[in-house]
């Protein structure tokens, strides 16, 4: 029999860092405070936890029992918001220096990157990737010298139409490197913008190329960072990096744009694996941390792609999770607007100085300071009694910053705090909904994040959800997704194949099955790499498909089977349904992806007996709820067993978590553990 092995699961959040360890089918989930300054220091701590929770007092002797540590992480995010990014600089084809092949004000200039780190050579490439001129090869080395004596630390390029063609792009790096030698050039990387992005946008394929290089340096430090804490403490297998499109790979196989949200990309990651374990094929994610609010959708039992995503303002076209991200948090600052209306956000109190009632400096009223405020939350028992909180806090700051204002008593203050990040919660689920073409009413509610369990039931009844599912890591729920989540690596090649439904696709398959034996090709070498033979490797088709008059874009997945030769009825079976779901006549599949994945440990959530006794509340509190107070039964999350019901009004409390039972509701545990609320 094959002894269970431990696994460490982190994500790394603005606010907090949690982790996710599990151990056969036990599991422990920890919260430490996100260290800024260096994310590395975060990460052991959360290791250092987990290891105490399972008893191990030595850190190096757990993680030689340990088989998998995957990581999500911020940093990227960081790297933006604090523009804490290398200076860069960018060859581009002639004519487009101040414009970097975007009609009207590009958003990158003066923001990534300065107008003098912008540099052309005169080169071309034609629409259909025949090279008119090559690069000339001293016009290369002046363009070069002069960014280099700007202070560039990484150099960029991205030429015209090289989707197409990228010979002048390989040409322009091979000249850079002949002439300039390492020590020289020093550690400067050099991205093309091809091998970033193959869109057909010139402007697209630049801007991912920009951004990638500018969280690139930040992330790989990190990250290297991280992976080399841990082998010198005994764990011998590679640190396993959260990509915001599904997967995980190791370092060396990470861009920079792999990362972007991954942390919210890994709750719905968990959210697609627990959903298939109820037989849930629409399902709606709410993630409440301390500076944002994330929302989700997994939809006919798939996760919904972003083909068309920003970063920081920023269009790069990059294929990632949807996650629409709004601000709204428990760390979010209250005020006052002129007109009298009640404001929440942007800004946020974080986790240094933190909300008012931490007692660190802050003294602005907080969502976590309202729930204090109205008795949601207890003062003694926050993060299960290890961080103590002041009532008196909270209550000043609610009151000097909204109640006075508005001539309102401090509850009603704080009730309209929450009110407002309810709505705001609602709001934005029945905004993604809308954009997906969805009924919201057919969609059931996952809760997660630190507070998700707080307001989650008043984010579905303003939304017009019914169920809400809670978990014992709903704290977590981020690292307990990158827990589901496989070993990954994902290729795609350009095609532009135009369809008509009834069309044949004999070509189409043909060309198909070889960039596929060349995609094929590509995995099993990253596979080996990660120390995986090619038995061991399964695969799934995508294609993205556009409509002719490019208004409907998307990812669809498709049997990989329907691309043998004698599966060409099937093939055009979907490829007309895709057309049908992009409501075009006519359409054009621009690339085909192929996705592949080795399995890795995952945690099995356990199936109990539903028991008899009824659950028995472990205090009672005085709780204002909506215009009043009404003494509450709180209960101990952890003594709840399968078959219990709970009648709101009732707070539920955990170490890591509450869960608020409004009045009218109804909460059931269920024989996973997890909680079923009826609102």
């Amino acid at each position: 029999m094959v002894q269970a092995q431990y696994t460490v699961d982190i994500d790394t959040g603005g606010t907090f860092t949690d982790g996710f360890f599990s151990y056969g089918d036990q599991f422990e989930v920890v919260k430490v405070d996100t260290t800024p300054h260096d994310l590395t220091i975060c990460f052991n701590n959360c290791i250092r936890e987990g290891a105490k929770r399972f008893g191990f007092e030595n850190v190096n002797d757990f993680l030689k029992k340990t088989k998998t540590i995957r990581l999500s992480t911020t940093v990227g995010t960081n790297s933006l918001i604090q523009r804490t990014g290398p200076k860069l600089g960018i060859i581009v084809t002639k004519g487009y220096e101040d414009t970097l092949y975007l009609d009207g004000h590009n958003p990158l200039i003066n923001y990534l990157i300065q107008p003098e780190m912008v540099v052309s050579i005169d080169e071309h490439v034609s629409d259909n990737g025949e090279v008119i001129k090559p690069v000339s090869e001293e016009e290369v080395k002046a363009a070069t010298k002069k960014l280099l004596e700007l202070g560039t630390r990484v150099i960029i390029v991205s030429l015209e139409n090289s989707h197409k063609n990228n010979e002048n792009e390989k040409m322009v790096k091979k000249i850079i490197q002949d002439d300039f030698p390492k020590h020289y050039l020093g550690t400067k990387p050099i991205q093309l913008g091809s091998e970033i992005s193959t869109r057909s946008d010139d402007a697209i394929r630049t801007n991912a190329a920009v951004v990638n290089a500018y969280l690139h340096r930040d992330m790989v430090k990190y990250l290297y960072k991280a992976d080399e804490s841990i082998r010198q403490k005994g764990y011998t297998k590679p640190l396993l990096i959260a990509h915001a499109n599904g997967g995980v790979a190791r370092v060396a196989k990470t861009k920079a744009l792999d990362t972007y949200n991954s942390g919210p990309a890994a709750g719905l990651m968990g959210t697609k694996y627990i959903g298939e374990l109820y037989g849930l094929q629409n399902i709606m994610t709410v993630d409440v941390g301390g500076t944002s609010t994330d929302v989700g959708l997994i939809s006919n039992g798939e996760l919904t792609f972003d083909t068309e995503s920003s970063i920081a303002g920023i269009p790069v076209h990059s294929p990632l999770i949807h996650v629409l991200s709004v601000g709204g948090g428990g760390g979010s600052i209250a005020k006052v607007g002129k007109d009298g209306e009640l404001l929440l956000g942007p800004e946020s109190a974080g986790a240094v100085p933190g909300p008012a009632c931490f007692d660190l400096g802050g003294t602005k009223p907080t969502v976590t300071d309202a729930c204090v405020v109205l008795g949601l939350v207890d003062p003694d028992y926050f993060l299960g009694g290890t961080k103590k909180i002041s009532k008196e806090k909270a209550i000043q700051a609610v009151e000097k910053w909204i109640a006075s204002p508005l001539n309102i008593t401090v509850e009603a203050a704080a009730a309209l705090i929450v009110d407002k990040i309810e709505e705001i919660g609602g709001d934005t689920l029945q905004l993604l909904s809308t954009e997906r073409g969805k009924d919201i009413q057919d969609f059931e509610l996952f809760s997660f994040g630190g507070g998700g369990g707080l307001f989650s039931a008043g984010m579905a009844k303003k939304a017009g959800i019914k169920k809400i599912y809670s978990f014992p890591f709903s704290s977590v729920f981020s690292a307990f997704g990158l827990s589901t989540a496989d070993i990954a690596h994902n290729y795609q090649e350009r095609i532009d194949y135009s369809y008509r439904p009834g069309q044949s696709v004999d070509d189409l398959i043909s060309s198909s099955n070889q960039l596929m034996e060349k995609m094929k090709k590509l995995s099993y070498r990253d596979m080996r790499g990660e120390g995986f033979t090619p038995e061991s490797i399964r695969f799934d088709v995508s294609v993205e498909a556009v409509s002719a008059d490019q208004q409907q874009r998307n990812i669809f997945a498709l049997d990989i089977e329907a691309f043998k030769g004698n599966n060409a009825s099937q093939l055009q079976k979907a490829l007309t349904n895709i057309a049908e779901q992009l409501q075009a006549d006519n359409m054009t599949i621009e690339f085909i992806r192929l996705n592949s994945f080795v399995t890795a440990s995952h945690y099995t959530l356990p199936i109990l007996e539903a028991g008899e006794a009824d659950a028995i509340p472990k205090s009672i509190r005085n709780i204002y709820w909506t215009n009043d107070f009404i003494l509450t039964n709180i209960y101990e999350i952890e003594t709840l067993k399968p078959g219990h019901v709970i009648n709101g009004p009732a707070i539920l409390e955990s170490s890591n978590t509450t869960i608020v039972v409004p009045v009218g509701a109804r909460f059931t545990m269920d024989q996973h553990l997890n909680g079923v609320m009826e609102v």
